[in-house]
């Protein structure tokens, strides 16, 4: 998988999740999930992995908010110790997200 396709592909489908189309996001989550049962974890590499989220202060898909997040430093689907500060190109929101949370999150400092 490119990771920009799979960038893209994330962002559009949890956006059309949360807004228009609910359960689009579904058999995106599977083809991960199967694509780690089949081949293993993804590596950083492939996912484009940062240790922080871009741009750091202000956007709240961090790792530790992302449904495949496992405590305390790791990930279902990405191999290694994972920044819970961190971000990749396959960040999808927990199954109970509620959309663009993250200016509120801000404005209490929970960023």
């Amino acid at each position: 998988m490119n990771p920009f396709s799979m960038l893209i592909k994330s962002i559009s489908k949890a956006a059309a999740d949360s807004t228009y189309k609910p359960g689009v996001l579904q058999p995106w989550v599977d083809e991960i999930e199967n694509k780690v049962a089949t081949d293993g974890k993804f590596t950083k590499l492939q996912v484009l992995y940062l240790p922080f989220s871009v741009p750091p202060a202000f956007w709240d898909y961090k790792c530790k908010k992302c449904r495949f997040w496992e405590e305390p430093d790791g990930c279902t689907v990405v191999e290694g110790k994972i920044s819970p500060q961190g971000w990749c190109a396959i960040w999808l929101p927990p199954e109970d997200y509620e959309p663009f949370t993250w200016p509120k999150e801000l404005l209490k400092g929970n960023w």
